[in-house]
């Protein structure tokens, strides 16, 4: 007895773990045709970019004089091709595993033609056996009896399914085999497609590397000029930082006041329930533009030419067209408006989280406006000289702490 429940134990486990094994190689297949479909679709995503930097730099190349902006420019777009070649090397894989799969699809299915064929012909073999020596009507009238005759009736019928069925099954296998024929051809196509493309961007690579050494040593002639814009813009940008933080604080505050007064009344305030919002949307907040490429990245940033300079970017700059609008990325409410000039700045409040838009030529909002995620705020300031049109935008905690927004941006 002992022996048997050990026995019917282990028969279990092992079924189990076989179950588990078919499931996984089950959930693999599946992330191999999940992977192809956002692998192209990655792709065209990948190529609009560099559409748009290809734009964005002629516009910037009609000044005769290198600038930074242009050297940010081809960086982004070198960074983008090497990504879409990644990509294409991606995809390739991907075809391969699924031309892969095919194969092993189409010899199990010749497998099951040929055990079709060899049963089809015994089944040829048999009726023509009973068919040799006497026909089939004089089969059944030489019957002894009206039982054995219904029999033989039955016999031939059954007989006749079964050399049909058969055909069925071959004519079905042998389509399922074209199919997969088909499936092979049309990735083969592909991937030379995508060889040929992959070639393509690799020429282009290697020319817009080309062109940056060639641009960065023009910058290094300017270097005097460079380190004293440098010095004027980080001298700006401090001015800017300390007034945010100043304004976060005082929202802030403001902010517990009026939860420490929500609960003496047991409810939640509006802004503890804005922040739980704005929370769960990380990664998926929208492009504060409707089109654009980030050129300056978040965090210590080292300068293309200057190799002792390091700046220590808030947020991120985005470089788009020019004309371009300022959009806000979630619902909530303007705390501040700095106007200056062409280099406005505007802070907007979204419970306990704050985003902030700079470098505006015009503003279309005020202090305490109610504002939607995607409406219009301001209008980016493009440079007259080297026509650079470049928003820059930062994400705020409460506790005076910057994010980086490419993690919260949808991608």
């Amino acid at each position: 007895m002992t022996r048997l429940k050990k026995s019917s134990t282990h028969s279990c486990k092992s079924y189990i773990f076989c179950a588990v094994l078919s499931l996984l190689f089950l959930l693999t297949l599946s992330g191999n045709c999940q992977t192809v479909e956002s692998l192209e679709k990655e792709i065209k995503s990948i190529q609009k970019d560099i559409k748009l930097a290809e734009k964005l730099l002629k516009e910037t190349s009609k000044n005769k004089e290198t600038t930074i902006n242009q050297v940010n420019l081809l960086q982004a777009q070198i960074n983008q091709r090497e990504k879409l070649i990644k990509t294409y090397q991606n995809q390739i894989n991907a075809i391969n595993k699924d031309i892969q799969n095919n194969k092993r699809k189409i010899s199990n299915l010749e497998k099951e033609l040929k055990s079709y064929r060899e049963e089809y012909a015994n089944l040829l073999l048999l009726s023509y056996r009973n068919r040799s020596n006497i026909n089939s009507m004089l089969f059944i009238f030489s019957s002894e009896d009206f039982n054995q005759a219904i029999r033989r009736i039955r016999h031939i019928q059954e007989l006749n399914a079964l050399v049909k069925d058969k055909i069925e099954e071959i004519d079905s296998t042998q389509i399922k085999i074209n199919i997969q024929l088909d499936k092979n051809e049309k990735n083969k196509k592909d991937k030379e497609k995508i060889l040929a493309d992959e070639k393509e961007e690799r020429k282009s690579l290697m020319s817009d590397r080309d062109k940056l050494k060639n641009d960065i040593a023009s910058l290094k002639k300017r270097e005097g000029q460079i380190q004293k814009d440098l010095a004027a813009k980080e001298k700006q940008t401090k001015e800017i930082q300390k007034q945010i933080e100043d304004i976060i604080a005082e929202e802030v505050r403001k902010a517990k006041e009026r939860e420490n007064a929500a609960k003496k009344n047991n409810t939640t305030s509006a802004d503890y329930q804005l922040t739980g919002s704005f929370a769960q949307n990380k990664g998926k907040l929208p492009f504060p533009v409707e089109q654009g490429i980030i050129t300056g990245k978040y965090g210590l940033v080292k300068h293309p030419t200057q190799k002792n300079v390091t700046t220590n970017n808030k947020g991120i700059d985005i470089t788009t067209t020019e004309g371009a609008k300022a959009r806000v990325v979630f619902d909530g409410e303007v705390s501040f408006v700095r106007l200056q000039g062409n280099n406005n700045a505007i802070l907007v409040r979204h419970g306990l989280y704050f985003t902030l838009y700079a470098n505006l030529d015009k503003v279309y909002v005020k202090r305490g406006d109610t504002v939607k995620a995607g409406d219009e705020i301001g209008r980016i300031h493009t440079d007259v000289s080297d026509k650079k049109t470049i928003l820059h935008f930062e994400i705020w905690q409460e506790n005076k702490t910057s994010l980086n927004p490419s993690i919260w941006l949808k991608k």
